[in-house]
């Protein structure tokens, strides 16, 4: 009988052994990080209101945030076994997300990888792209998720929009092979369109979110808006698709740049996507009536704000940076969530990522401080992703996304340019591994 019990003892060890072999590898596969690292001594900035807390530590395990404690309180059984870092001195934030990029719309792998590779080491451990050719983004999102490149996890959209925008030569380039509104990435929808299949096939294409761009009326956004969220898949809109509104964009996940808004209330009749014969925007300004009714209806909605100040100038035709920056003030004021997206290339010369010059302008031109900057790219930008609950704030539990600094980043938030190291899902990138190279010359 004891040796009935005893075959069948090393018959279950063996299986164990071979369970956890077999994860083991699949892990490495998944390119998923593996091992204790204890983070000590370091101010954390948690991606909260809440205020920083000075010498603490954090215990990530694999590629999750297993503790969050004051350094003092590390006990032996926590440390044995684990790789402890010295952070005295650092302050910790979670890891940035750019809410707006492009690196498909012109497909450009060397170039992507360039500006990827950038962010990664700058501080960025996530990237949401707003459309352009998706079987290039699904490549890039696999790699970088089995962390087969230096890169942020990248996040992309599938595009919909009115038949008649699909003459536009971005679409055909980034749909080349193809007929560009009749694949599932970009994707031409009209009142004869089935809206739960649309839907469903943008959600096929591994994309994160639903994208409305142009050429729409008001009542088939509303319906798109409508069928995403019953499909439960993040829908980003333009503020305004033309020749629907503003008001009909109200109920996205998030709607993108801010001088819409200014623009509707001195073009109203606009009936189509296109930047040119912008009017003039002399004396407007956020205490205008239009742009006042409309900033309560989008704090009412819940509907997030991409501000994408990056994109205004301080001078010409177009909307200017000083009237941008008004309005996201007013919008921070009335309690609508902002998030930091840039929807601009960077100098090929800067070695640091073109978010962070988003984040100063919020501070600048919109009056943030330099903690609610850090919220609009980390925890609102988490949100509008649809990932709230992955990442976004330090908290165990979460994905171990984090960059390390010299400089204290609520002093100055340029201090975000005294990366010491990023982490993503527990892999690490040392800054001071970082060779950089002016990036390729790309154009879009």
């Amino acid at each position: 009988m004891k040796l009935k019990y005893a075959v069948i003892a090393l018959a279950a060890l063996c299986a164990s052994v071979q369970a956890n072999t077999q994860q083991e590898r699949l892990d490495k596969l998944n390119g998923k990080a593996l091992g204790r690292v204890i983070y000590r001594g370091v101010t954390l900035i948690d991606g909260t209101a809440a205020a920083p807390r000075a010498h603490m530590a954090l215990i990530v395990k694999d590629d999750r945030i297993e503790a969050v404690l004051p350094a003092t309180q590390l006990t032996a059984q926590q440390a044995e076994g684990a790789r402890v870092v010295d952070a005295s001195g650092q302050y910790v934030l979670p890891g940035l997300i750019d809410s707006h990029v492009h690196y498909a719309t012109n497909p450009d792998r060397p170039y992507a990888e360039a500006e990827l590779k950038r962010n990664i080491y700058g501080g960025v451990t996530g990237v949401r792209d707003m459309a352009g050719d998706a079987r290039e983004l699904a490549g890039l999102s696999r790699d970088a998720l089995l962390n087969r490149i230096p890169s942020p996890d990248v996040f992309y959209a599938s595009l919909v929009a009115g038949p008649s925008f699909f003459k536009d030569p971005r679409t055909v380039v980034a749909a080349l092979g193809t007929q560009p509104g009749t694949v599932p990435w970009l994707y031409a929808v009209d009142d004869k369109t089935e809206l739960p299949l649309a839907v469903a096939q943008a959600r096929g294409t591994g994309a994160t979110g639903m994208k409305i761009y142009a050429n729409l009326p008001g009542t088939l956004v509303r319906k798109l808006i409508a069928e995403a969220k019953a499909q439960h898949f993040p829908v980003w809109t333009h503020m305004q698709v033309y020749p629907a509104s503003p008001y009909d964009s109200l109920g996205a996940t998030s709607v993108s740049h801010v001088c819409m808004i200014a623009r509707h209330v001195r073009e109203a009749g606009k009936s189509a996507y296109g930047h040119s014969g912008e009017p003039s925007y002399e004396g407007l300004n956020a205490e205008d009536p239009g742009i006042q009714r409309y900033i309560a209806a989008l704090a009412k909605s819940g509907t997030i704000m991409d501000a994408t100040l990056s994109v205004y100038k301080s001078d010409g035709p177009h909307c200017h940076i000083g009237l941008a920056g008004d309005i996201t003030r007013a919008m921070h004021k009335a309690g609508i969530k902002i998030i930091a997206g840039t929807d601009t290339d960077n100098t090929g010369e800067d070695p640091f990522p073109v978010v962070d010059h988003e984040l100063e302008k919020l501070v600048k031109y919109a009056g943030f401080t330099p903690q609610e900057a850090i919220i609009a790219a980390t925890a609102n930008a988490a949100e509008a992703l649809g990932k709230q609950r992955e990442f976004g704030t330090l908290e165990v539990g979460k994905y171990a996304n984090m960059v390390f600094l010299r400089q204290d980043p609520l002093q100055d938030i340029a201090n975000l340019r005294s990366v010491v190291l990023t982490v993503k899902r527990g892999h690490e990138f040392a800054r001071a591994d970082y060779k950089f190279v002016p990036l390729p010359v790309h154009e879009d």
